[in-house]
């Protein structure tokens, strides 16, 4: 007799008290790591239920002491989701977040959150931010490996010279590479050619960083253009070059969008330390596609944040009952106060919290089996010694 035998999905529960996450939380108790989540998702969301989310976590995360988290954050949603579709949100977080930081340095910490302007300032920011138009986060094209031969520039670079090249590329400390780069950076902006114009800034920059690793420190560039250890960064060349780039195309009328230009070229150059590193590059894109896409607006100038200001000014009104009902709950002591690791620090945990039930699921599951596989052993070595049933 012939024995086929099915194995039946396992479905495992898991049984018990689950422990209590001891992670830092916020003045009203929630985990860090989901009251950040929970205030991003209100960001992307709309109506009156959302608002009020939305400026519940806002005040219950800068009441928790995380005021520099909440800037951080702001910066990261703003070149995320908003980007080119307004620049001038750039503009705006730089007077609020000035004006915040101003207050902060004089003021008791349970006073400043207490200060109407202070609350009406961060309700205001966050509601601009969820009612400003979004668009994609800029996706930068990829620079292949054969870009990299010794040569590969001079063999494509066909460019004419550029008058904005002429202003920024120095034969004395900048190299030949540069001037061609910087060529053909100008030409692909003339020609409204974003992906293009984006491929040469993403070439310069990681030549320089490939230059820099076999050199132990010599890149495309030799002169310092900035302070510290970023001094001689190459993104302050292609900066340089496209503030070039905007001075001709704002002289002929073709762009109006001089303060969001250079507060770009400001978060760039390190200016606000509370903005992500990794957003820096982004702040080169940003310039880019100003100078290729905004001359053929039918209106090149930034929009307004908001379309509808007698209803953002109700919403900021009702914005301090929210901060009422945070500064109710007990102040944190000062190794409770929230900071900007704290997230990245919690979402490590989780991920090994996660793997370690995986891990004893599997180690259930294969227990499991095991068990089945014994008694299907007994089974068999019992059929094959007694009688067989004729079916």
């Amino acid at each position: 007799m012939e024995l086929t035998v099915h194995r039946a999905p396992i479905q495992l529960e898991v049984r018990g008290p689950v422990a209590e996450s001891t992670g830092p939380r916020t003045r009203c108790g929630y985990l860090v790591p989901e009251a950040y989540g929970c205030y991003l998702s209100a960001l992307g969301e709309q109506g009156a239920v959302a608002s009020g989310k939305l400026l519940h976590f806002a005040a219950d995360l800068v009441c928790s002491g995380g005021l520099d988290l909440w800037i951080r954050g702001v910066y990261d949603y703003a070149f995320t989701h908003i980007g080119l579709a307004n620049p001038r949100i750039f503009v705006y977080l730089r007077d609020r977040v000035t004006e915040l930081e101003k207050r902060a340095g004089v003021m008791p910490q349970e006073a400043f959150y207490a200060h109407p302007d202070v609350q009406s300032g961060i309700a205001e920011a966050v509601l601009v931010l969820q009612l400003c138009p979004r668009r994609m986060r800029l996706v930068w094209p990829r620079v292949g490996e054969d870009t990299k031969r010794e040569g590969w520039i001079r063999g494509v670079a066909g460019s004419p010279e550029t008058r904005a090249t002429r202003a920024v590329w120095s034969s004395e400390a900048d190299s030949t590479t540069l001037y061609l780069v910087g060529n053909e950076l100008c030409k692909a902006i003339q020609d409204g050619a974003t992906e293009r114009a984006l491929f040469w800034a993403k070439w310069c920059l990681e030549e320089d960083g490939r230059l820099r690793k076999a050199t132990k420190g010599s890149g495309l560039s030799s002169r310092d253009r900035g302070s510290g250890r970023s001094k001689r960064d190459i993104g302050l060349w292609i900066a340089a070059l496209l503030e070039e780039v905007y001075k001709e195309l704002a002289a002929k009328g073709l762009v109006r969008m001089n303060e969001e230009f250079h507060e770009l070229t400001r978060l760039y150059s390190g200016s606000e330390a509370r903005m992500p590193a990794r957003l820096r590059r982004d702040c080169l894109g940003l310039m880019i596609l100003i100078c290729a896409e905004v001359p053929r607006w039918k209106v090149p100038a930034a929009a307004s944040l908001v379309a509808d200001p007698v209803r953002l000014s109700r919403a900021v009104g009702q914005g301090m009952s929210f901060f009422r009902e945070v500064l109710a709950y007990p102040a944190l002591g000062a190794a409770a106060q929230l900071k900007s690791s704290m997230t990245r620090a919690a979402r490590k945990a989780k991920e090994g919290s996660k793997a370690d039930v995986k891990e004893k699921k599997g180690a259930a599951l294969d227990e499991h089996f095991d068990e089945y596989d014994a008694a299907l052993d007994a089974y068999l070595a019992r059929s094959a010694t007694g009688p067989v049933r004729k079916v």
